[in-house]
């Protein structure tokens, strides 16, 4: 299954985790207002992890993977799940990789490399043209269906770096018109990603692949890669990573291949602990400048943000052939979760896709919440 047609099937679903650009969250499919009568009690927040392995152990789907809870950086616990498994295990982090694109975008922000608002064909293209009712040297034009003129060898001049960022590009293939009017609406995109990995080869002139491995040099994380090729391929070079499986009638091998245009979006790879690290650094303003980083949680740079009932989660899942993936941070409480797994299930059901991710988050955002209620009424 392409990562296009993903990217489809996803896209609703992805809203019911995700807020809008300005910030703003919806609830997760499924969620409710947590009541009283539906919060397990416990007493500290590291008690979760009691509640995340009964809900993978008592889980009717299968599971197979990894997973890492840190509480201000230091494990609460480390499980790992499935045959062939272990603590050093790595596996394919599908959009996951777009926090990590993110960061190295802002990173080019605050070393004056890129403007937040400035187009995207200024970057990408040496000879833009601004006019976009004119046919001049070399320049094709086109018109969309409400007439509106498009060139047909550059993308949309309206979109921004911010708009990629933040999944409010509307951006298409050259040669497409725009899907909408950049900025006037939320839909996912891989594809906006794809292009912000071709920016930071065009603005750093390095490949994006060595500027993952000198990301993963200078910050000592050590497990986050960019590899392409076939996963069988990409096994010979890297026996730590575990191979992926799909659901069907039964569980098959994934054939999935990782290229150039997937690493930015989907495609980098990672053990659990190398990505705990990462997010745990990122959200201790290990990466970028305190201004950048406020851009970042506010504008859905890589991120889902929720904010119900007073619990602030910044999170992202993610989905491809043989590997789903969610991470969740929740800054108050300086509580880190990292979910890798090599084993997609089928997508007939979505609900039963995500059932595990939303037990797990139901779980943890309920304790958190009471939490804070105790902390209100009993402040020490």
């Amino acid at each position: 299954m392409s990562l296009r047609v993903i990217t489809n099937i996803l896209s609703s679903f992805l809203l019911l985790l995700s807020g809008h650009s300005n910030g703003n969250s919806l609830a997760l499919h499924g969620d409710k207002t947590l009541e009283k009568a539906d919060i397990k009690v416990v007493s500290k927040p590291q008690d979760i992890k009691t509640l995340i392995k009964a809900a993978i152990d008592d889980s009717l789907q299968p599971f197979s993977g990894n997973v890492i809870l840190l509480e201000n950086g230091v494990p609460l616990l480390e499980l790992q799940k499935g045959v062939g498994i272990n603590e050093a295990s790595s596996f394919v982090m599908a959009s996951l990789s777009k926090q990590i694109t993110a960061t190295l975008i802002l990173q080019a922000v605050d070393a004056g490399k890129l403007d937040l608002h400035r187009s995207l064909n200024s970057y990408l293209f040496d000879d833009v043209t601004r006019d976009k009712n004119k046919r001049q040297d070399g320049i094709e034009t086109n018109s969309d269906q409400s007439g509106s003129s498009f060139i047909l060898n550059r993308y949309d001049d309206r979109i921004t770096i911010h708009h990629l960022l933040s999944h409010t590009s509307g951006v298409d293939e050259l040669g497409k018109p725009n899907r909408f009017e950049p900025g006037s609406q939320f839909e996912y995109s891989n594809f906006g990603y794809t292009l912000l990995g071709q920016l930071l080869e065009k603005v750093n002139q390095q490949s994006f692949t060595q500027q993952i491995a000198q990301f993963s040099q200078l910050n000592q994380i050590n497990g986050l890669y960019a590899q392409v090729g076939s996963i069988n391929s990409i096994r010979q070079k890297m026996t730590s990573l575990a191979v992926g499986l799909n659901e069907s009638d039964i569980l098959a091998p994934s054939n999935l291949v990782i290229d150039e245009s997937l690493l930015p979006a989907g495609g980098l790879i990672a053990s659990a602990a190398a990505f705990a690290k990462f997010q745990h650094q990122l959200h201790a303003g290990k990466f970028i400048s305190p201004e950048s980083y406020e851009l970042m949680t506010r504008s859905c740079y890589g991120l889902r943000i929720n904010k119900e009932n007073g619990i602030i989660e910044y999170s992202h899942t993610g989905y491809l052939a043989g590997y789903m993936s969610m991470s969740l941070h929740y800054p108050e409480f300086n509580l880190d979760l990292v979910m890798l797994e090599n084993l997609s299930l089928n997508l007939n059901d979505l609900n039963r896709v995500f059932e595990l991710h939303t037990q797990i988050r139901q779980a943890i955002r309920s304790n958190l919440f009471l939490t804070k209620q105790s902390l209100s009424l009993h402040p020490e």
